[in-house]
């Protein structure tokens, strides 16, 4: 059987609850404020944060750059047009706001694919206890 990290699984479950808060806010933004809180009490009570908060940054910050490069690839092609005329502003200031949204995800899933795990402490009292000789 294939053994999956913990990390990974977190990571993986991050991405997928990352991009459903994103389909909701797009769809539905009168319940967003109830979906985010949800992913805030999970990134809160994860014994993975760095993973699940990784996972839901890097899918969600790709989509939202993918976006930005639509943008201004349909004002482009608007402002060649003989009779359109467009232009955006800030779109520097916004990639650079993005790259750093999906910079923040790469890190805190590095540092979570890097980061030592200790074994969970036994419930055994007598485990705890130094021994005498």
């Amino acid at each position: 059987m294939l053994s999956v990290p913990a990390w990974l699984r977190w990571w993986l479950f991050g991405a997928v609850t990352g991009i459903a808060l994103l389909w909701v806010m797009i769809f539905d933004s009168i319940v967003f404020p109830l979906a985010l809180v949800i992913l805030v009490v999970l990134v809160v009570r994860s014994p993975e944060r760095a993973a699940l908060g990784g996972g839901a940054l890097i899918p969600t910050g790709v989509w939202f750059l993918y976006g930005l490069r639509g943008a201004v690839e349909r004002c482009a092609e608007i402002d060649r047009s003989p009779s359109g005329s467009c232009s955006i502003y800030g779109v520097n200031e916004q990639a650079i706001a993005m790259g750093l949204y999906v910079a923040v995800g790469i890190g805190l899933t590095a540092y979570a694919a890097s980061r030592r795990r200790w074994p969970r402490a036994s419930a055994d009292p007598s485990a705890a206890a130094p021994r005498r000789r």
